[in-house]
């Protein structure tokens, strides 16, 4: 295993119009400080640990014990992804304390990110300037600021005055991610076709050369369905930990939420393969089901559902609890194996 994403809440302060959590019924929920504790104790048995995210669906920065969690996490290459609305002077100086990287999502300038993320800009910027003073203070080169934009048929025009926001606050990596719909009214609002995209491919590569005039080094996702299918999750040896201590094989199924795919309503389940507090985080991971799962992911052994003939009538696609293959759970309609979602 050599990295984590460590969800230590799964609440927010803020209510993004493109969140995952605006479709869930169950209520949310905080690590506890055991679960932490016996996640400390489990990670010093596994050798090549490469990186910890503290991320996940929540917002990280408003645990309570965000300090101590960066201060007990220190010996680790960490990695923090936030929306920046909670960058205080005493958490910018634990940040550049501990943290090697940080990713804040910037959707948009102006009225465009406040539409987005509801709150204002501005108070984003503060807390970058924060973190970019400090280190200059003090000589360092840590922690890595990059942004993550969130890309629609309604945001994606702001791209450009989101790289030159970014070159002016000197952050020089922009990762871009598709939209993966979570309710009826963004289902349409996609880039992203299951055909030939020459449009958007056109886009694209304006992007790309605006981003080489910039010094600005962008990630951008796919346009349109290919065959390939790689999982992050899968390759980069990856597993996510739960604020309620689940070892769980990726965001997708960190709790059971509503998506579109393509339009389709398609209703995700979560699937934890153990919990934290019942077996070692190496027990869970070296399960029979685990590296089955595991395998069978990395070798593509699982169906196509967006181009399959039989989609629109078949009873599988419609959650993902199993696939026509027998595989469960089911990443036949994976939008992060087709390389459209990407995750810092």
């Amino acid at each position: 295993m050599k990295k984590i994403y460590l969800e230590l809440t799964d609440r927010c302060n803020l209510n993004c119009t493109i969140c995952y959590r605006r479709n869930w019924k169950d209520g949310f929920s905080d690590m506890s400080k055991d679960t932490f504790n016996k996640f400390l104790k489990d990670i010093k048995d596994i050798n090549g640990l490469e990186e910890i995210v503290l991320g996940g669906i929540g917002e990280p920065t408003i645990y309570e014990e965000i300090l101590e969690v960066l201060t007990r996490l220190k010996e680790y290459n960490l990695n923090i992804t936030t929306n920046g609305t909670l960058l205080t002077n005493s958490l910018v100086e634990k940040i550049v304390d501990t943290v090697k990287k940080v990713t804040i999502s910037v959707d948009g300038v102006g009225k465009q990110f406040e539409d987005i993320r509801g709150t204002n800009l501005r108070i984003i910027l503060e807390g970058i300037k924060r973190i970019q003073e400090l280190k200059n203070r003090r000589g360092s080169s840590y922690p890595n600021i990059q942004l993550q934009f969130v890309s629609s048929s309604e945001n994606v025009s702001n791209i450009f005055k989101v790289m030159d926001l970014a070159k002016e606050i000197g952050c020089f990596n922009i990762i871009v991610s598709h939209l993966l719909p979570q309710t009826e009214e963004n289902k349409d609002t996609i880039l992203y076709t299951i055909d030939r995209n020459d449009k958007l491919k056109n886009l694209w590569n304006k992007i790309r050369n605006y981003s080489f005039r910039k010094g600005i080094k962008i990630y951008l996702p796919n346009v349109e369905l290919k065959t390939e299918r790689n999982c992050d999750f899968i390759r980069d040896v990856t597993t996510y930990i739960t604020a309620k201590g689940e070892v769980v094989p990726c965001y997708r199924f960190s709790h059971d939420s509503k998506e579109y795919v393509f339009g389709r309503e398609k209703n995700v389940k979560k699937h934890s393969f153990g919990n934290i507090m019942d077996k070692s985080i190496l027990d869970i991971w070296n399960s029979k089901e685990y590296r089955e799962f595991r395998y069978y992911v990395y070798t593509n052994q699982f169906p196509s559902c967006p181009d399959c003939d039989l989609v629109e009538g078949c009873e599988y696609q419609k959650d993902t609890l199993e696939d026509c293959y027998g595989l469960s759970p089911s990443c036949g309609d994976c939008m992060w194996a087709r390389r459209f979602v990407k995750c810092p």
